[in-house]
């Protein structure tokens, strides 16, 4: 039985005296031939066409590289303002502390400024050279750090602040300055008394000298004037109220100064040193009271 031929000739006559051309193709590659004429031009239109549709993508995608570059900058640049953001937080507590140190006080207590991340990193500078720390990274860190820490840095701050400032009060309140130039020439303590001539104890010191008279006498702190005026053997005598458990008596004045309700500072003159009351020549009889208690002046005397 022979074999069916799947072969094709094509001939070609041309017009000249030329011989026809044959060309023999087998049934496949004619098949193949048809089909690459059919598909290709199809693959081709396809393929044009996407790249039309992607060409026009272009400029979209390269705006929104231009836009990611531009982020990028952004959070680095956020990143690193965190990051001296932090820096000075450091700085602030440290001062914090040396206000403490210089006002012999005793803080809360501070939380090291410390990242917080999931690689629990020992030191933030050492974590931040590390690859696997973007700055997106570090940007939220700091942040967080600076959530946590700045409210409790505030409210510290704020109350440091009340307390330095509570310091002051007291130490301007304290009388601890001298009330007048001159030499002390009756102690605190128990002395013969020099009109009496009897042991009794004295409550006060007396600052006398030459030309003391007339000279004037300033308040050893601030406080309140609660008396002014004259009570017996005290002569003019002025009380000032300083709080905080203190009070000062300056009397024996020749004039004073000053009245009832009157708000004075350290230094502020109130009168002038007489010899009014009982006593045996001018001088200021000078009492400090501590909580009712009469104590020696001398201690509280720079």
């Amino acid at each position: 039985m022979s074999r069916e031929n799947k072969n094709i000739t094509i001939m070609v006559v041309p017009h000249s005296q030329k011989p026809p051309v044959s060309f023999k193709f087998s049934l496949v590659s004619l098949q193949c031939i048809g089909f690459v004429l059919i598909f290709v031009p199809i693959l081709l239109v396809s393929f044009f066409n996407s790249y039309n549709s992607a060409k026009a993508v272009f400029p979209e995608l390269e705006q929104l590289r231009l836009d990611n570059q531009i982020k990028s900058e952004l959070i680095g640049q956020l990143a690193n303002e965190t990051e001296m953001m932090l820096e000075n937080l450091k700085r602030v507590q440290s001062l914090e502390q040396e206000l403490l140190d210089l006002n012999d006080m005793e803080g809360t207590g501070t939380e090291p400024v410390t990242p917080t991340t999931q690689k629990d990193a020992p030191n933030f500078r050492s974590y931040l050279a590390t690859r696997e720390y973007t700055s997106i990274d570090r940007t939220f860190s700091g942040i967080e750090v600076l959530q946590d820490s700045l409210p409790g840095q505030e409210d510290r701050m704020s109350n440091l602040k009340d307390d330095i400032e509570e310091q002051q009060r007291r130490a301007a309140a304290t009388p601890s300055r001298w009330p007048t130039w001159g030499r002390i020439n009756s102690r605190f303590g128990w002395r013969t008394h020099p009109v009496t001539r009897t042991r009794d104890f004295h409550p006060a010191i007396d600052i006398a000298g030459p030309g003391i008279h007339g000279r004037q006498i300033c308040a050893t702190g601030t406080g309140r004037v609660t008396f002014a005026g004259s009570r017996s053997t005290y002569g003019n005598l002025v009380i000032i109220n300083h709080g905080y458990g203190f009070e000062t008596y300056y009397a024996h004045q020749s004039r004073i100064k000053v009245k009832v309700g009157d708000v004075v500072k350290g230094g502020t003159v109130i009168g002038y040193v007489g010899n009014t009351g009982r006593t045996t020549g001018s001088h200021l009889h000078y009492e400090v009271h501590r909580y009712g208690t009469a104590v020696n002046p001398v201690n509280y005397l720079p």
